[in-house]
């Protein structure tokens, strides 16, 4: 039953509110809902439970469910689903509806001027729908059979229509489109015209009907060459990805990489002149395979190219005086599985050698093929077995062959992270920070979270200054909010605390770390939050919480050169904030007033207090002396060496600033065990950290306070940072979590960009994400992002600009990024950070709704830690 009403709106700035009452049946019945009342409307933010207050006569309690999506920039498409609390029927007693709503920004368009957008049902859908009549020209000649592929583009919304030469009507949701046409081609696509639209943007109310009018440029013929690779009669070539040159009347246009079985399209060609297709040598296992090159007229049609068998030629690669290699393969652990390993020569027109199924475990093998003398790079890579991470070292790399010389190539299977951390799933998972706004968990819903965080304590830095009330710890309410999540999505939700039980993040270090008066509260401080969270354990929730300790520590004593033994006070403060707490445990002797001896009984104070909670400390990109590194390798004069103590000149490059911050967290004991003594007398051992967090500057890059201070990555920055993450973990053999990593997106040519400070663009979640309309093209970005100028302090290390970062490296923005990460050892992602676009709207004005839908659509497809 459709309902016409009578409606109210006031248009308060930050919460507008709109009354809605006088419910009639439009045609004349007597309103008579029996499950549930349905209002839809458009508004300038987010509706929440608790802003939908419902009156009846007689009185009786509601529930109202809440469904948003995001259409535009603050602009929300809301159903509002009301049902009596009893789940009777509830005929015509509700009198009035108010509903308010938690604006956006100040400068979202009034609540009033979407009255329009406002309609509602009983026990069906509400009619929100108003007409699109599109007038469209005849096609032009050749592409008459073709059909228009016109989108209605409304937030993340995408309403395909095919209107036909002539008047076609559509029903169309209300609100307002963007409207964009694809050209018309040919299946062969050989003829193209473009699609003009009379406007390019539509306005649908409710009821109404709006035209749009469509003509047609003048057709243009092109050439098009379709190409593939059939390798089907040929195994040994089965899995090899080829290089391909295409060239146009002698001059090369195109080079691309082609695996066997897939095609490459290149249409809009030229309708004369020549072309010529080739397909790069292949030199593998001693077979030299030669392929014809393939070359023609441009003439208007369409060519099928396909390279097979009778286009490839075979010949002997191999030479007298080559040798015999035998593979030598160690392992740690034997796993249960096989993998390939590949020779590739340090020459132009290199030889190959592929070896595939070897076992991983203690085995020997001579290769039936030979060896031709020259230097080869060993190709190895990795594995994962039941969520471990297996590393392949090699030795000798590079691989020496001389004349006639047997050669001895040894692999050595070496475990690394087991990426199943309690309390996540057993895929690559990701997380967003929380504000703990009323809308944060429905925004957590939508992006299907594994996790959120917030900062622990009142003033999120450690509480150094006393004893904290109990009632201002978050920790309770941060753990409530994900079990609501968690009940919605039926999926668990870890919440997690970031707690400073020493905030070196203040600055004036070796004074902050010497005082005893401070540990001791944040001692105190940290055992509270752990008591709360360990207390909220059961059967449901068998990991009730977990914790990222000290952002900043580990970075600002690696740089500072604090070794293992530096003094700090360590066991007096924290016996007296056990006693604080009543905690009645000796503190092990392992446990010392060295900073090594502080480290650990943070990490044993955990597994005392919260045995099954999740532990993991920080560290920093910059902890290597600097962060200047991430835009290329910097020689930085006064690095702490962890292996020998001492301060020396380095060029770090991400893989040695990884593996000195790995080396420097094993030497201070981050993830070393703590035997100790129980109250009952019985011993027992303190596991060290789950896991390493990484942080770099927490900011989103096209805002002041980013690229400002010499912060603004393209995807070469973002590449190293994760290069820097792969080599952290494989050198501590952990899991490692990117933390605080901004979601924000560039923005395309069709979007507006007006003022960077109030938009919050960036790469981060482009990157993380894929972000295919904008590809590799760099005049695919919003040319206002591109014009944006550094600071000349950092024209050295940024460029002049951000078009200038994004052009002086190749990238690729077409797949997503988090592909590989488990092979990089990370098992998990937070996004966002409190004035960091993550997931949640209520933070940098909703920057977050791309990111939501992203993740989204993500858990329909994750990355599992299976065995690969």
């Amino acid at each position: 039953m459709q309902l016409d009403f009578t409606l109210n709106m006031t248009d308060d700035t930050w919460y507008p509110t709109a009354e809605i009452k006088n419910f009639k049946s439009r045609n004349g019945e007597a309103v008579n809902i029996n499950e549930e009342l349905i209002i839809v409307f458009s508004a300038p933010g987010q509706v929440t439970e608790g802003d939908v207050t419902v009156t009846s006569d007689p009185w009786n309690s509601f529930t109202a469910e809440i469904e948003a999506q995001e259409v535009g920039s603050g602009i929300y498409d809301t159903k509002v689903i009301i049902k009596k609390a009893d789940g009777k029927r509830i005929g015509n007693m509700i009198t009035n509806v108010h509903i308010g709503v938690n604006a956006s920004s100040d400068s979202e368009p009034k609540w009033s001027v979407m009255s329009n957008t406002f309609s509602a049902a009983a026990d069906e859908e509400p009619d929100v729908t108003g007409q699109l009549v599109i007038n469209s020209k005849n096609h032009p000649a050749g592409l008459e059979n073709v059909e228009v592929e016109l989108s209605l583009i409304r937030g993340e919304q995408i309403v395909t229509l095919n209107p036909a030469a002539g008047t076609s009507t559509f029903d169309v949701t209300v609100g307002t489109y963007k409207v964009v046409a694809t050209d018309l081609k040919t299946p062969d696509g050989t003829i193209s015209a473009p699609v003009i639209l009379s406007q390019s943007e539509l306005s649908i109310g409710k009821g109404e009907s709006t035209e749009l009018e469509i003509d047609f440029g003048t057709e243009v013929h092109s050439s098009t060459l379709d190409i593939s690779i059939d390798t089907s009669s040929i195994p040994a070539l089965d899995g090899e990805t080829f290089q391909l040159t295409y060239l146009e009347n002698g001059v090369e246009k195109l080079t691309a990489a082609l695996r066997a079985g897939e095609q490459l399209r290149l249409d809009n060609l030229p309708v004369s002149g020549s072309y010529a297709v080739r397909i790069a040598d292949v030199r593998l296992n001693n077979i030299h395979y030669a392929f014809n090159e393939v070359d023609g007229s441009l003439d208007a049609q369409r060519h099928a190219i396909n390279f097979d068998q009778t286009s490839i030629r075979q010949s002997s690669d191999s030479q007298p005086d080559a040798a015999k290699m035998t593979i030598n393969i160690a392992a740690e652990k034997a796993v249960d599985v096989t993998f390939g390993l590949r020779l590739r020569e340090v020459s132009s027109t290199p030889r190959e050698y592929r070896f595939d199924n070897l076992p991983a475990q203690q085995s020997t093998h001579v290769e039936s093929v030979t060896l031709v003398p020259g230097t080869y790079l060993v190709v190895s890579g990795s594995f994962i077995h039941d969520g471990v991470l297996y590393y392949i070292d090699a030795r000798p790399e590079p691989l020496t062959v001389e004349s006639n010389t047997p050669v001895q190539l040894t692999l050595t299977i070496v475990e690394g992270a087991n990426l199943r951390v309690k309390g996540f799933p057993n895929f690559l998972s990701f997380g967003g920070c929380a504000n703990m706004s009323p809308s944060n968990a429905d925004d957590f819903v939508e992006a299907r979270v594994s996790s959120l965080f917030k900062y622990s304590g009142d003033d999120g830095m450690g509480d150094a200054g006393g004893y904290l009330d109990p009632a201002k710890e978050p920790t309770s309410q941060v753990i409530a909010m994900a079990r609501q999540v968690a009940d919605k999505l039926h999926e668990p939700v870890l919440p997690m605390m970031v707690s400073y039980t020493c905030n070196l993040s203040l600055g004036d270090v070796t004074h902050i770390i010497g005082d005893a008066t401070r540990l001791m509260y944040s001692f105190a401080n940290f055992i509270q939050a752990l008591q709360i969270a360990q207390a909220t354990k059961d059967a449901d929730h068998e990991v009730p919480a977990g914790f990222i300790v000290n952002p900043d520590y580990l970075g600002e004593c690696q740089k500072n050169g604090f070794t293992a033994t530096y003094e700090i006070p360590v066991r007096e403060p924290l016996a007296k904030a056990l006693a604080h707490h009543n905690v009645q445990i000796d503190i092990p002797a392992g446990i010392t007033d060295t900073l090594k001896g502080y480290i650990k009984a943070v990490n044993w104070v955990v597994r005392v207090v919260a045995p099954d909670v999740v532990l993991g400390w920080q560290v920093n990109l910059w902890s290597v002396a600097g962060s200047q590194w991430l835009y290329s390798d910097f020689t930085y004069d006064d690095v702490f060496d962890p292996a020998d103590g001492t301060h020396k000149k380095m060029t770090m490059t991400p893989e040695l600033a990884g593996k000195l911050t790995a080396e420097y967290a094993l030497m201070v004991g981050v993830f070393e065990e703590t035997p100790y003594t129980l109250a009952n007398g019985a011993a027992a051992v303190a596991k060290g950290a789950d896991f390493m967090a990484t942080d770099c500057y927490e900011a989103d890059d096209f805002t002041i306070r980013a690229y400002d201070n010499g912060y603004c990555y393209s995807p070469f920055e973002w590449d190293r940072s994760f290069d820097f993450c792969a080599s952290l973990s494989r050198h501590l053999r952990q899991p490692v979590m990117p933390w605080q990593m901004p979601a924000s997106r560039l923005a395309d040519t069709n979007e507006a960009v007006t003022v960077l400070e109030d938009q919050f663009w960036g790469t981060g979640g482009s990157y993380l994400m894929g972000h295919a309309e904008i590809g590799s093209d760099i005049n695919a970005i919003n040319k206002k992002l591109m014009e944006i100028e550094f600071p000349s302090a950092f024209a050295g290390m940024m460029g002049h600009n951000s078009g200038e970062l994004f052009s002086r490296h190749e990238w690729d923005f077409t797949t997503p990024k988090y592909l590989d990460f488990p092979s990089r050892g990370i098992f998990h992602v937070q996004v966002g950070g409190g004035a960091t676009t993550g997931v949640v709207s209520a933070v940098n004005q909703n920057s977050s709704s791309w990111m939501r839908t992203k993740l989204k659509a993500y858990r329909d497809n994750p990355v599992k830690f299976d065995t690969k």
